[in-house]
C-alpha cells in the first residue's frame, strides 16, 4: 500500500463517470480516489459516511419496508452531501467515493469489522441501485461492465408466455399474472453461469445459454458483484494495515484507527442538564430511573455489596464526572458507597487516587472522557455476578436472560419493550436494546442513537422535565435541581475542582483546533487547516 500526493484531478462533468467508479451516483468503488483532501474534511466525510451507515443499520433492525429506508437514505445522502444535483453533483461524486475508502481502510482490521461494514455498504448499495431509474440501471451495467443486457420490447413479446409460465412454476402467481398483462416488463439477458442457483432451481427462463433474469432477481445479482468485490478489497487492505500503521502511525493511522469506535450523535451527544450535581442528588437520579441500565446495574450493586471492581469503578466514575459531579462530591459519594465495607485509610489508599486520577488530579493529569458504548461493549468483563464481582461492560451483552429480564423489570420497563429488547441483545445488537429500553422505561422513543452512557441519561432527564403551560418541555436539568457551579482548577490546578468536561460544538471546535497539522496539499485546501493527501490505495 501507499500514500502518495497526487496530482489534482479534473473534475468530471456532470452526468459522466467519476474515473471509472460509476454513472448516477452509484459506484462499485473500483478505483480509489487520486488527489489531496484537507484533514478536517478527511474526518468529517468519513463520519458522515458512518452515520448513514448506522442509521441503515438501525432501520433494518426495526423491520422498516425497503420504501422507507429508501427514502431514510436518499434523505441522508442529500444531508450528508454525499447526493446532489447540477453543479453539487461532482462534488457529492468526490465526497461519495472519499468517504468509502476511508471507511473501508478502518474497518479492514479485524472480521468482525470487515464483516459490519460489508453488510452496511451492500444495503446501501442496494438502496442505492433500487432507486435508479430502468435506463439508469441499464447504463450502469454498461459502464461497469457488467454481462446484463435488458430485453427489448420486441423479445419481451415473444417470450411473454414462457416468462408468465416459469413464473407461475415456482408458485408465483401475482407475478404470472402480471407479466401476461404486460405489467412486469423489464428482464435481463445473463449467460447462465452467472446464475447457477437460479438455474439450479428452474426460477429463471434458458435459452441458448442464456438465462432471462427478473428485475428484482437482478438486484441480488449486481448487489453478490458488489459484495464480493468489496469482500477481496477488505481482506487485501486487512494484509496491508502494518504497512500503513507504519508508514502514518503518527498522523493518519490514529485518526483512521478511532473510527468504529467514535461517537456520531449530534455535537458528540445531546446536550447534558446544566450545573453540579451533589453526592446526594447521585441517588435521587437512580431513583427517577435516569440512569442507564449498565449505570443502574453498578448502582445496585454499590447498593448491596459497596464494591466494585477496578473497570466497573472506572466506568462509572468516568460517567458521574461526564454529567456533572465534581471531584469533592464525587469522593464523598464514593467514600460512602463503599462504606462499611472499606472505610478511612484503606480506601483512601485503594481508590481515592484512582477517583482523582479520573479528574485529572493525579498521574499524567489528563482529562479523562466518559466511556463511550461501543469501548464498554468491546471490553471483555464477565458478567456482574454478585458479591461486590462487578466489573462494569454492557449489561446487554454480559448479562444471562433471566438476570437482564430482572434488572429491567426492576427499572420498571414496559413488557413489550423488554422482550424486545432481551430480542435485540439476544442478537448482539446491544445499543439497539438499550434504546428499547429506554423507550420502555421513559415512555418515549430514542431516536438520536446512544452511543455513550451520558446521552442516556440526558435524554431521560429531558423526557421526565415537566411541561409549561404553553405545552413545551422545560429546560433538561428541571427534574433533579443543580448546585451552581464551582469554580477552581482544571486538569493541572491543585485545590479547586476540575470543571466538567466541554460538550457539544464548543467542545468539537476546541479538539479541531488541537489536532496537530499534518502537512500536504489538498482538493481545495483552505479554511486554516493544513490539508492532507488522500491515501494511495492499491487494490
Amino acid at each position: 500500500m501507499q500514500f502518495l500526493r497526487t496530482p489534482k484531478p479534473e473534475p468530471p462533468s456532470p452526468g459522466t463517470a467519476l474515473g471509472t467508479t460509476g454513472f448516477y451516483e452509484l459506484s462499485m468503488y473500483k478505483e480509489p480516489p487520486a488527489g489531496e483532501v484537507a484533514l478536517e474534511e478527511f474526518e468529517k466525510i468519513a463520519l458522515d459516511r458512518l452515520r448513514i451507515l448506522k442509521s441503515l443499520e438501525e432501520s433494518k433492525l426495526r423491520s422498516k419496508s425497503d420504501e422507507v429506508i429508501q427514502d431514510e437514505i436518499k434523505a441522508l445522502l442529500t444531508k450528508h452531501k454525499l447526493r446532489g444535483s447540477g453543479a453539487a453533483r461532482v462534488e457529492a461524486e468526490r465526497r461519495d467515493v472519499i468517504s468509502h475508502f476511508i471507511l473501508r481502510l478502518a474497518y479492514c482490521r479485524s472480521a468482525d469489522l470487515r464483516s459490519w461494514y460489508l453488510g452496511q455498504e451492500a444495503a446501501l448499495f442496494k438502496a442505492r441501485f433500487r432507486d435508479l431509474a430502468p435506463a439508469e440501471q441499464v447504463e450502469f451495467f454498461r459502464a461497469q461492465g457488467l454481462p446484463y443486457q435488458a430485453i427489448d420490447s420486441a423479445e419481451f413479446e415473444e417470450l411473454k408466455d414462457a416468462l408468465a409460465q416459469v413464473a407461475a412454476s415456482v408458485g408465483d402467481a401475482a407475478a404470472s399474472a402480471s407479466i401476461q398483462q404486460g405489467g412486469r416488463t423489464l428482464f435481463f439477458k445473463v449467460p447462465f453461469m452467472a446464475v447457477p442457483d437460479l438455474v439450479g432451481s428452474r426460477r429463471v427462463l434458458l435459452r441458448g445459454g442464456v438465462a432471462f433474469v427478473a428485475q428484482e432477481q437482478v438486484y441480488s445479482l449486481v448487489v453478490g458483484a458488489f459484495r464480493a468485490h468489496l469482500s477481496a478489497a477488505l481482506a487485501e487492505l486487512a494484509q496491508r494495515w502494518g504497512a500503513f500503521v507504519a508508514s502514518e502511525g503518527g498522523r493518519l493511522a490514529p485518526l483512521v484507527e478511532s473510527m468504529p469506535t467514535r461517537s456520531l450523535s449530534s455535537g458528540e451527544g445531546r446536550k447534558l442538564p446544566g450545573g453540579e450535581i451533589t453526592a446526594a442528588q447521585v441517588h435521587q437520579i437512580a431513583a427517577a430511573r435516569h440512569l442507564p441500565p449498565c449505570m443502574a446495574l453498578m448502582y445496585d450493586r454499590l447498593s448491596s455489596e459497596h464494591h466494585l471492581k477496578h473497570y466497573g469503578l472506572q466506568q462509572m466514575s468516568l460517567f458521574l464526572k461526564h454529567v456533572g459531579l465534581p471531584l469533592e462530591q464525587a469522593l464523598l459519594f464514593w467514600r460512602a458507597m463503599f462504606s462499611p465495607r472499606t472505610q478511612g485509610e484503606k480506601f483512601n489508599r485503594e481508590y481515592a487516587y484512582n477517583i482523582r486520577y479520573n479528574y485529572a488530579q493525579e498521574g499524567k493529569r489528563t482529562d479523562w472522557s466518559e466511556w463511550g458504548c461501543v469501548r464498554i461493549i468491546q471490553r471483555e468483563t464477565g458478567p456482574c455476578s454478585g458479591a461486590g464481582d462487578c466489573n462494569g461492560g454492557c449489561p446487554f451483552k454480559t448479562l444471562e436472560e433471566a438476570k437482564l429480564r430482572a434488572l429491567l423489570g426492576r427499572l420498571q420497563c414496559g413488557e413489550r419493550f423488554v422482550n424486545d429488547a432481551v430480542a435485540k441483545a439476544r442478537g448482539k445488537h446491544y445499543q439497539l436494546a438499550c434504546a428499547m429500553a429506554f423507550e420502555g422505561i421513559a415512555g418515549v422513543p430514542h431516536d438520536t442513537g446512544i452511543n455513550k452512557p451520558s446521552d442516556y441519561y440526558a435524554a431521560a432527564v429531558e423526557a421526565a422535565a415537566p411541561k409549561g403551560a404553553n405545552g413545551v418541555k422545560a429546560e433538561p436539568g428541571a427534574g433533579v435541581a443543580a448546585t451552581p457551579a464551582h469554580g477552581g482548577g482544571g486538569g493541572g490546578g491543585g485545590g479547586g475542582v476540575p470543571a466538567t468536561p466541554a460538550t457539544g460544538a464548543a467542545s468539537a471546535a476546541a479538539a479541531a483546533a488541537a489536532t496537530p497539522a499534518v502537512r500536504g496539499g489538498g482538493f481545495g485546501g483552505g479554511n486554516g487547516v493544513t490539508p492532507h493527501s488522500v491515501p494511495k490505495f492499491s487494490v
